[in-house]
């Protein structure tokens, strides 16, 4: 068995955790005082606390307003199938659209001034999330250049069904129960499908990960330059993507054919006219999902129309685009959880635990274990007035229950938040590296990164040095934690979801996270008892004997 993880960092982690750990070490001694160190009454060590966990399902989450979406069948080796679709809204690219050079009402006003605009071709354009790579010095113009693809998993290779189709449901902005006050929140579990009708692509489609290099018809080699032969220049360069052609007649009838009317002259009588589009994709071997820069997509309507140049009839071109930059919606139906993982649901305190993606579950944490008194479960530290001067927090993965998974991705980060609160801890906030900018490098004194290389197995750490204290220092009040997966530890921000018993908040980022793993719980079997669940504490205390 092989587990595939994110430790290409792990050395530069050490390095930088090791240097703010030190760092913060000489702060809080100089706090103690010069005098007890050179006095030897300073007394380092080490002490474990058991902490329970809890495992919780989803049952849906908000799936509005998230920074990409998912699409695809996937199948997760434990978790099961998970299938996406998502509906999203168009808007206009300019309200009261003029298409061509007349407006409708000059055309109105005189035959002559008739321009037959007729749409040619219509493209869906959804790009994936890509860089880039540097060298492309060897390239000719009309070459596409290479782009490393990411946010895909399975079988890229695959061949499967996309379904693009009119959308009839109305996506409103807000909510009408809370007097239109608040956003209008739509959810994981909806039925988007009901909803669609009339069918505008469907075909066998694979994933071509090239840049699109779009030539251009009218395209001339300059003679007077040697160099370069300017015919090979493109009209246009596209980002690794999906691009398909729509129904023009659908696009005719719907947008050119309204010009001058009331359903174009707002974004608002757009939004109520053409609702949008639900795009879903069949896989059959559930072996490929994406995750999709819808930001980014928008339909292109290439239309042609009569015109006169220097009193002659000819014919121009134009291009009208309409944005996904509504609303949208993720839509996930998700396989039952095995009879052998829904038992760990049940449990006060779990053996395993089952943190996974979308609208799959997560882990409460009780700091307490089992207690009602955080006094009484610290009470040795808050009497001698412990320094906290680390605390860790360590989730060991049960490879047993993988083994038989071979090359399975791990989450190669988790993100561990302050759920009575619904929002991040006071070690993620504090942290002296903070947001680099590189989901690799940020928070990584907060940590949660998939560590491969220890003795004991491989495990996810999450510092709570800061939270302890508060707690032992500061008498600040113990709060339920959460664990659960991420896509962008920059990401904190939390939506409404519902579990199955009350409505939460889970973070954004691991809605949009597609992988899952199992955790030893606190309550293991004996042979196990290195890979319990527990929390660390390396403190400092001055010797009053």
């Amino acid at each position: 068995m092989s587990f595939k993880g994110g430790n290409v960092f792990a050395t530069l982690l050490v390095i930088i955790g090791s240097v703010l750990f030190f760092a913060a070490c000489e702060r809080e001694y100089n706090t103690i005082g010069v005098d007890l160190v050179d006095n030897g009454q300073i007394q380092a060590s080490k002490k474990v606390f058991d902490v329970y966990a809890y495992n919780k399902k989803l049952e849906s989450v908000r799936t509005n307003g998230l920074g990409s979406y998912k699409l695809g069948s996937y199948t997760h080796p434990v978790y099961g199938v998970s299938k996406t679709s998502f509906a999203a809204q168009l808007l206009l690219q300019s309200a009261g659209p003029t298409f061509g050079a007349n407006t409708q009402a000059e055309e109105n006003a005189s035959a002559d001034e008739q321009e037959n605009e007729r749409v040619t071709a219509v493209y869906l354009n959804i790009p994936f999330f890509s860089t880039a790579l540097s060298d492309t010095s060897d390239l000719a113009e009309n070459e596409p250049k290479p782009y490393r693809v990411d946010s895909i998993i399975g079988n890229r290779d695959a061949n499967f069904t996309l379904k693009v189709q009119e959308f009839t449901k109305y996506l409103r902005d807000l909510d009408p129960n809370s007097n239109f006050q608040d956003a209008q929140e739509y959810f994981s579990d909806e039925d988007g499908e009901a909803f669609a009708t009339t069918i505008l692509f469907e075909d066998t489609y694979k994933i071509d990960e090239s840049e699109i290099v779009i030539p251009d018809p009218d395209a001339e080699d300059d003679p007077d330059t040697d160099d370069e032969d300017e015919s090979l220049i493109p009209l246009e360069r596209l980002t690794p993507r999906i691009r398909v052609q729509l129904d023009p007649q659908f696009f005719q009838e719907k947008i050119l054919d309204n010009e001058g009317n009331s359903v174009l002259a707002s974004n608002s009588n757009f939004k109520e006219f053409l609702r949008g589009l639900y795009i879903s994709a069949e896989m059959p071997n559930n072996d490929l999902a994406m995750l999709l820069n819808i930001q980014a997509s928008y339909v292109e309507i290439q239309y042609d129309y009569d015109t006169v140049v220097d009193e002659e009839a000819t014919v121009a071109s134009g291009t009208f685009q309409l944005a996904m930059s509504g609303n949208k919606v993720n839509y996930f139906t998700q396989d039952d959880y095995s009879s052998e993982i829904t038992e760990q649901f049940t449990a006060v305190n779990a053996e395993k635990l089952y943190p996974n993606g979308g609208a799959g579950s997560y882990i409460e944490l009780d700091m307490l274990a089992g207690g009602t008194d955080i006094t009484t479960v610290f009470q040795e530290a808050i009497e001698h007035g412990w320094l906290i001067n680390e605390a860790n927090l360590i989730f060991y993965v049960d490879e047993a229950s993988l083994s038989e998974q071979n090359d399975m991705t791990l989450p190669w980060r988790l993100y561990l938040y302050d759920l009575s609160n619904s929002t991040y801890l006071t070690d993620y906030s504090n942290d002296l590296v903070g947001n680099t900018g590189v989901d690799s490098t940020a928070y990584s004194v907060y940590d949660g990164f998939l560590d491969e290389d220890n003795d004991v197995g491989p495990r996810y750490r999450f510092r709570l040095t800061e939270y302890i204290n508060d707690i032992v220092r500061n008498d600040s009040t113990n709060v339920k934690l959460a664990l659960t997966t991420t896509n962008n530890i920059a990401n904190v921000a939390t939506v409404s979801a519902f579990n199955e018993s009350e409505e939460i908040k889970i973070p954004q980022a691991s809605i949009t996270n597609f992988y899952g793993t199992v955790l030893y719980g606190n309550n293991v079997p004996e042979g196990d008892s290195k890979k319990k669940l527990q929390l660390e504490i390396y403190y400092t205390e001055t010797n009053q004997n």
